[in-house]
């Protein structure tokens, strides 16, 4: 079953308010308890109002270390990488690139692997695309449906996107759901239409990696949305 609660909010200004005040909240509550904090954020634009409001805030940056849940794979200076995104707007975090290897394939490798000494993570934000997909796991691509298993062992592959850059790296889902806290910001008429057919369990919308998300996570997934 579903266990997914949705916020609403008026603007998204208000709703990366309260998003910001939950993952903070998140990183505080895991410091209490071990010396170092590992999070989980999106790329994209939508989060940039809240990775905004993250910076400003007095948190031990030098022991929270952040991944973004997906990459592009294009040089790390490029303005497409979401670490580089995310370096840039967390300068004192410290942001694991994907790009570990000289190949996509083995960067997915090693990527999983430093990842996993990280896990749980204190909390995974993820994003969704008009088109139902979360990180880089895209409807139709290769390789798909192992990746959103949840009993597979959590881990990372080299996804496919329907634009370029094409070729991206992806945390599986069993690896984003491997957190105490999951929550997913969405903006806009239509995307909310997305998660209104995912949430009625419309049949069309099954096969996408966002229902897989809504409904076999095995914790409560926090949906943040605005206009």
């Amino acid at each position: 079953m579903s266990q997914a609660i949705l916020h609403t909010f008026a603007s998204q200004q208000a709703c990366n308010q309260a998003l910001t005040g939950e993952l903070a909240s998140c990183i505080t509550q895991v410091f209490q308890n071990q010396q170092a904090v590992s999070v989980l954020l999106p790329g994209g634009k939508t989060p940039a109002g809240v990775l905004q409001q993250l910076s400003q805030l007095e948190l031990p940056w030098a022991d929270i270390y952040i991944s973004p849940t997906d990459e592009r794979w294009v040089a790390a200076d490029s303005q497409d990488s979401n670490a580089q995104m995310l370096q840039q707007a967390l300068t004192k975090a410290n942001i694991l690139d994907p790009r570990l290897a000289d190949t996509a394939q083995g960067s997915s490798e090693v990527w999983a692997q430093a990842l996993d000494k990280h896990a749980p993570f204190a909390a995974t934000l993820l994003g969704m695309g008009g088109d139902g997909h979360i990180a880089s796991l895209f409807p139709g691509m290769p390789h798909l449906a192992p990746a959103l298993q949840l009993n597979e062992q959590p881990s990372a592959l080299v996804g496919l996107a329907p634009n370029e850059p094409k070729v991206r790296l992806s945390l599986n889902l069993a690896m984003l759901c491997a957190t105490r806290w999951l929550g997913l910001l969405v903006f806009g008429e239509r995307k909310k239409l997305m998660i209104d057919r995912v949430l009625a369990k419309d049949p069309t919308t099954q096969a996408l990696p966002i229902y897989h998300l809504i409904w076999h996570a095995q914790l409560p997934v926090y949906i943040y949305w605005a206009p």
